[in-house]
């Protein structure tokens, strides 16, 4: 091993251990969907809504995750409680699973049966086991690595991240295949065994590779302050007031305080973070639309057999994070390049940009959503998916970096864990109104409304994204150099 990849093992081990809860986490959701719709046999509408429900709330977890574990166990336990509970929600759904029966109807509620019961408590052990392992995983990569290094492991941590993704979604694909759901209970087990050779290989591995930089065991310690503790402590460094005089404030007080330790600089910047937060739900409501609408647009309507293959449903899922590795690396180059010739592209313009390729994204499906309502075509050529989920990527990669472009430049860097916690939340307010949106999308004969306007077609239907996130983009694009100025870059540039 060279010198470089020496330092960095412990990186690589940990990177390695996350590939297998990636792989079962992803592998699950690329067929949340289809299991809800065939094996529970839940309507669309209903479909929608317990994808909202769940992702709401999974996304919202490691907020209270993060809390416990900081405060009451170390890294090393909370990703070993992330890998049992995530084992334990394999086997749940694995009872669930066995239970089907094919040919039921189709429901608009839930029936609390054994079925459903063991389902539903298998993704609640799901997002409370992912919560604890992404959580742990990102923690003990940044303890691991020092300042100058931290940038480098995520580096690493990423590509190996979405290698799991893409093999969680080839062995769902190979052993589920097209249409077997009596095979759901296989793929539920075969993740419980990856799970437990996960869990077996870091409790055994640990001590010899989870070290730092320099070649020392990791510190594998935790806070033992209460939050009310922690929240004087937050208080007393942003106000300089005595830890004595915040603990005797009421809430009205401690608002009071923290307001008061606002600059006019950091007022006006919390005002452009709030706008972008807005602007960011938008985005986010928009993409979501691919784990939910999109698989049943491509389950419905999309001509997936090759006469010697038919292609799964699910097997689209492994778009996105193949063309994300692909089109990573291009992006990078892109950058230097605009750099060199000095050409700045700020979080705002990146975010105008992904905005626009989003809007074209969805007026492809407008378009081609058009021509199946007025029964010119029955079936469309997947070439259609392929193009989306690219354009899709870029999309992506365009505003993953501007989100955290944003977050850089808006945060004060006593404020920056607080701000970066709002730009994680908006996942889980996006992603619950996106699961209530896509209950609208159209099955024939009937009519619903989203925002007041009838969705009576697949052409209304998608060009809702297309309207909401091109009014988007046209308002910062209007208002962009006035939220420029109320950033105080050049104030931020001096300091």
């Amino acid at each position: 091993m060279s010198k470089d990849r020496e330092s960095m093992k412990g990186t690589y081990f940990i990177s390695s251990i996350s590939t297998t809860s990636f792989l079962v986490e992803f592998g699950v959701l690329s067929i949340f969907t289809l299991f809800l719709l065939d094996v529970l046999n839940f309507s669309i509408p209903l479909t929608s809504r317990v994808y909202a429900y769940y992702y709401g709330f999974a996304y919202f977890l490691p907020i209270l995750v993060g809390y416990i574990s900081d405060k009451y166990m170390n890294k090393s336990t909370a990703l070993t409680i992330g890998f049992v509970s995530m084992i334990i929600s394999q086997l749940f759904l694995c009872l669930s699973a066995s239970l089907y029966t094919p040919n039921n109807p189709v429901r608009d509620t839930i029936i609390f049966n054994l079925q459903n019961i063991a389902y539903f408590i298998g993704f609640l052990f799901l997002a409370l086991g992912t919560s604890f392992a992404s959580l742990s995983i990102t923690h003990i990569i940044n303890t691991i690595n020092n300042e100058s290094s931290r940038i480098k492991g995520f580096s690493i941590y990423y590509p190996i991240l979405n290698f799991g993704v893409l093999i969680g979604v080839i062995i769902t694909s190979l052993v589920v295949g097209n249409d077997n759901y009596e095979l759901y209970v296989w793929i539920f087990f075969i993740f419980a065994i990856i799970l437990t050779i996960g869990l077996i290989t870091f409790r055994l591995s640990k001590e010899k590779y989870l070290v730092d930089n320099d070649g020392n065991p990791m510190k594998d310690d935790y806070s033992k302050d209460s939050i009310i503790e922690e929240s004087n402590k937050l208080l007393r460094d942003l106000s300089h007031e005595s830890i004595f005089k915040i603990k005797d404030l009421n809430i009205r007080q401690r608002r009071k305080l923290f307001n008061d330790s606002l600059t006019p600089n950091d007022k006006d910047g919390l005002t452009v973070f709030f706008i972008f937060l807005m602007i960011i739900i938008f985005y986010r409501i928009a993409f979501s639309q691919t784990s939910i609408s999109l698989i049943f647009f491509i389950d419905m309507y999309v001509q997936r057999d090759l006469s010697f293959f038919t292609i799964p449903v699910q097997m689209f899922s492994l778009l996105n994070p193949l063309f994300i590795l692909i089109l990573g690396p291009i992006l990078i180059k892109v950058n230097d390049k605009l750099d060199k010739k000095k050409i700045e592209l700020d979080f705002i313009k990146r975010t105008i940009l992904a905005l626009l390729v989003l809007v074209l994204c969805f007026a492809l499906l407008t378009v081609i959503g058009y021509y199946i309502d007025i029964d010119a075509v029955n079936k469309i050529s997947l070439i259609w998916i392929v193009v989306f989920e690219l354009f899709l990527a870029v999309s992506e990669l365009l505003f993953s970096i501007a989100g955290y472009s944003m977050v850089g430049d808006l945060a004060p860097e006593k404020y920056y864990s607080l701000f970066f916690g709002f730009f994680i939340a908006t996942k889980s307010i996006a992603t619950f109104l996106s699961g209530f949106i896509s209950s609208c999308f159209p099955e024939e004969g009937s009519v619903s409304f989203i925002f007041g306007l009838p969705i009576n077609g697949l052409m209304t239907f998608f060009i809702t994204f297309v309207i909401m996130n091109l009014f988007t983009a046209f308002v910062l694009i209007i208002y962009r150099k006035k939220l420029i100025g109320k950033m105080h870059l050049e104030d931020l540039n001096s300091a």
